[in-house]
């Protein structure tokens, strides 16, 4: 009889536990001879009063009437060794959904003297796999779909997928690997599902070179799957292959695999890894534009300092004023007052490093040095010997006696008095 219904809650309750990451174990050579003498088992009847108890169970349960059935048959003592698993395993398919525990436990007995049809032992070895694996009983699942595949001789992808399953969930994770590849090699079509699989596993076992080669295997195979291109990146970076990591980031970025503000993090940090800070610094300012990137302090700072480090000056002086005015920071205008410096904006730079002085700042000191270079380039010797004074009542010594001589000398040729 065909149980359609009962069928399909097997395979969605085995869909439930392949959710999860991989592991595997060798399966041992089935016996050929085996299998074989077991197809050409003559099917055998029930007898007369199992087989109407059954019929009649059969009725209600297509009434959905399944407690009246159970009902029915639960009682029922049977006369000889194959009308008892044959009803077992009636029983057992009409508990699945009602009760799956006890729906295991009658399927085991249905299964034990080996008397049932080649068909029906092996789906239940089968179901009794996936049952348990469900129940979380692993090694009892693992058992079971050993037992199918010696008993078939069959490779079926998921039932090796499912036995990587319940070693990975039992943290035996160097015996995934076994059957996560007998699943790939079984499978029709490449899935992703034992790659990941063997990744998560090399992962768990922090052998990052295999964990790697998976990436890269699976790559071509599955290139729309977002995961894999930022996974690889990140363990090539764990790797220090930082220009792998920099070119698969890059690529996955190019073809619009990256959407979240993490992902564009890890790609302007890699630029900055690989000494490409206006990269790095342009595409964050991109984002931070495009309301992906939150204004905050650390990504202001960030697209400052690598504009700074790609000697992009005055695009660096630009977002230290927006941190200085965003946060009313005094160090973040020192250093704006500097970039602007280094950018031989003199003016603009003395009004920053005020601002710095105003607002306030940790080293008055290195302002006031500061000072003196953005107003003795203006040619403006009293505001720079000024700042040599303040300098130097702050702790900068050796720096207002470097500039001193220099401020009076540039103001005497100018016929300034101090």
């Amino acid at each position: 009889m065909k149980f359609n219904k009962l069928t399909s809650a097997l395979m969605v309750f085995a869909a439930v536990g392949i959710a999860a990451l991989p592991v595997s174990s060798a399966l041992a050579a089935p016996d050929a001879a085996k299998i074989a003498e077991r197809k050409a088992r003559k099917s055998q009847a029930v007898g007369e009063k199992v087989g109407k108890a059954i019929g009649k169970a059969y009725e209600l349960y297509g009434q959905n009437k399944v407690g009246e059935a159970l009902a029915l048959l639960e009682p029922i003592e049977a006369s000889n060794t194959f009308d008892k698993a044959y009803l077992d395993k009636f029983i057992g398919q009409l508990y699945i959904e009602k009760d799956p525990a006890k729906s295991m436990s009658y399927m085991i007995k249905a299964v034990q003297p080996d008397v049932l049809g080649f068909s029906d032992q092996a789906t239940l070895l089968r179901n009794i796999g996936d049952l348990s694996l469900m129940a979380k009983k692993y090694e009892q699942a693992i058992t079971y779909y050993n037992k199918w595949a010696d008993f078939t001789g069959e490779m079926d992808a998921n039932v090796d997928l499912r036995i990587a399953n319940a070693y990975y969930e039992m943290k035996q994770y160097a015996k995934v690997i076994a059957p996560a590849d007998r699943a790939i090699e079984h499978s029709k079509t490449p899935k992703k599902e034992p790659y990941q699989m063997k990744f998560a596993s090399y992962y768990e076992l922090k052998q990052t070179k295999k964990a790697i080669e998976v990436l890269e295997t699976m790559l071509p195979l599955f290139p729309n799957e977002k995961q894999s291109w930022v996974m690889l990146g990140q363990f090539y970076s764990v790797d220090e292959q930082y220009d792998k990591a920099l070119a698969i980031i890059d690529m996955a970025y190019k073809q619009g695999l990256l959407k979240t503000e993490n992902e564009i993090k890890l790609l302007a940090n890699l630029y900055n890894n690989n000494n490409v800070p206006y990269k790095a610094a342009a595409l964050l300012e991109k984002h931070l534009t495009a309301g992906l990137l939150k204004n905050d302090r650390a990504i202001l700072m960030s697209i400052a300092s690598s504009y700074s480090s790609a000697r992009e000056f005055e695009k660096a002086a630009k977002f230290y004023g927006m941190l200085g005015a965003k946060e009313n920071d005094g160090d973040a205008y020192r250093r704006q007052g500097d970039a602007l410096a280094m950018a031989n904006k003199n003016a603009e730079a003395a009004t920053a490093l005020q601002k710095a002085l105003e607002t306030g700042t940790k080293d008055k000191g290195k302002v006031h040095v500061s000072l003196i270079g953005a107003y003795f380039y203006q040619g403006k010797m009293r505001e720079a010997y000024q700042q040599v004074l303040l300098a130097r009542q702050h702790g900068q010594e050796k720096m207002a006696n470097s500039w001193g001589p220099y401020v009076k000398e540039r103001a005497e040729k100018k016929g300034i008095k101090l």
